[in-house]
């Protein structure tokens, strides 16, 4: 293979240097320089680190996204009281401080993700922390509704990180398919257990006026912003950068440099490559843009539920609005199902690569959001049905549950087979899923209203039900289709390649 032919889609990016670096004695091509890299033994390689760190990790991770997320629904029980308060009248303007935090969601890991696969992850989570709770102190201050909404906007783009970053946090640590996959389940999970506990507080603090649900949310984001603070920096050639960097000091030169060292370009050239990656990849890859169409559809449904639960649960049951927040905690146990059915799959994995040694291992993440799909469509189509006068509140409640289990079945499974599937390139290819599902949901909720007016709650749930059932043959056209539409791919082609040349080299230097 020519040296131009093994060239990657992109120009080599810091993570890819370092992967295929890790191992590797190549010489730089200044004989006078010396290339740093990761040892056999080496502490400071992310791979080899202690089980506790990891561990820390993990939790900075879906706490940082928890909180994240359950700034999206703060707004969700505020709305009567932000109407008085800014003299907002009836009308779909009523759900922009919901819409506009996630439109935040659309423009931030555009940016923020591709620039933590160059610059380090840790500086970005930071930077993105400090200035989230800068725009949530700022909302709780708001001195009208416009000021209000502008808030929202910046609060939901610097927010963002936690959602773009931090798969890409876990891919660095994890190299191992089934430890990344059980890390990358709380991660995910996360996305639904934050936007869940909004209600609650909104539903209890909304009471003592509206200002305080945005100062428990800041209070909360500041408690969790010790740990992202602690987070210790996880991308490899970061990592080794830093290194080089340390070593010329002690030794008062500049031979000693990274892998990321040889490729700096200009600004122009960095703009048009990393920042437009996300985009790049969502257009040109048929699997990310399939999987980005079915998990925005999946998560848009959540935020039409913050719509839907008050007409069912206040409408119909007479619940008071803290009550309607509780409620949402039922889709919680349905999250906890999932996490354990996640749990016992990770040990049918090795038997079914056994079984299947010729598939790709993220090709065996499918099946449970194959088994999520149908679960999907009929907890949509029982709450829809469940919801009338005749019938006890338990029962349309209790169709949550299956609600919870297959929403965290598909998103669990996708974001693993992403993840997977893109390597290096995952927190890209995680940014593409994040903003086309903040736009789903930014934007399909803003047509509730009108959809129960014109249709009823049973027959609104029951169109989102046959949505849900054309979009779940997804995983499985993947599972029968999936390999000649990454052989007919150039990008993942040519990504495989890159993943042969590291493991050969790595074998070589064993």
């Amino acid at each position: 293979m020519s040296e131009k032919e093994q060239q990657p889609p992109f120009p080599p990016e810091r993570a890819e240097d370092a992967a295929s670096s890790r191992r590797s004695g190549t010489p730089s091509v200044d004989q006078e320089t010396i290339l740093v890299e990761f040892g056999p033994q080496d502490d400071s390689d992310p791979h080899q680190w202690k089980r506790g760190r990891r561990t820390f990790i993990v939790f900075t991770a879906t706490l940082a996204c928890i909180n994240s997320t359950m700034g999206s629904a703060l707004s969700a029980n505020l709305i009567p009281y932000l109407q008085t308060a800014f003299n907002v009248p009836p009308g779909p303007q009523t759900i922009l401080p919901a819409s506009l935090y996630l439109v935040g969601f659309v423009f931030g890991p555009l940016v923020f993700a591709p620039l933590s696969e160059s610059y380090g992850r840790k500086r970005v989570l930071v930077t993105g922390y400090i200035l989230f709770l800068i725009f949530t102190m700022a909302c709780a201050l708001s001195p009208n509704w416009v000021a209000f909404l502008i808030f929202r906007f910046l609060a939901g783009t610097s927010a963002s990180p936690p959602m773009s970053v931090m798969g890409g946090v876990i891919a660095d640590v994890f190299d191992d398919r089934v430890t990344r996959g059980r890390a990358l389940m709380f991660w995910s999970a996360a996305t639904l257990i934050g936007p869940l506990v909004a209600p609650i507080i909104s539903g209890f603090t909304g009471r003592y006026g509206w200002r305080w649900t945005f100062w428990a949310g800041l209070i909360i984001g500041g408690v969790s912003s010790i740990a992202v603070f602690l987070l210790p920096e996880t991308l490899a050639s970061r990592i080794l950068w830093l290194k080089a960097a340390k070593l010329n000091k002690m030794n008062n030169c500049q031979r000693f440099v990274g892998p990321a060292d040889a490729h700096r370009g200009s600004v122009l050239r960095f703009m048009k490559t990393t920042l437009s990656r996300p985009l790049h990849l969502l257009v040109s890859e048929m699997i990310l843009s399939l999987t980005c169409l079915y998990t925005a559809f999946v998560y848009s449904v959540f935020y039409m539920l913050l719509e839907i639960f008050p007409a069912i649960f206040e409408g119909i049951y007479g619940f008071s609005r803290g009550l309607t927040g509780v409620a949402f905690t039922m889709i919680g146990v349905g999250t906890f199902l999932a996490c354990l059915v996640h749990v016992w799959y990770d040990g049918v994995g090795p038997r079914m690569s056994a079984k299947y040694p010729r598939k790709h291992a993220e090709f065996l993440r499918l099946p449970i959001a194959c088994a999520g799909g149908p679960a999907f469509v009929v907890a949509l189509l029982w709450l829809g049905w469940a919801s009338r006068s005749g019938i006890p509140w338990i029962v349309p409640l209790l169709a949550t549950i299956p609600y919870g289990f297959a929403y965290q079945m598909i998103f669990m499974a996708m974001i693993n087979y992403v993840a997977d599937a893109y390597g290096i390139y995952s927190a890209s290819a995680l940014a593409a899923m994040g903003t086309t599902r903040s736009v789903a949901g930014a934007l399909i909720p803003l047509a509730v209203d009108d959809m129960l007016d014109s249709l009823g709650i049973a027959w609104a749930c029951t169109l989102l039900a046959a949505i849900s059932a054309v979009l779940s043959v997804v995983p499985l056209g993947f599972i029968i289709w999936g390999e000649d539409i990454r052989r007919a791919s150039k990008f993942s082609s040519k990504l495989q390649d890159q993943r042969d040349l590291a493991l050969t080299r790595s074998l070589s230097v064993v």
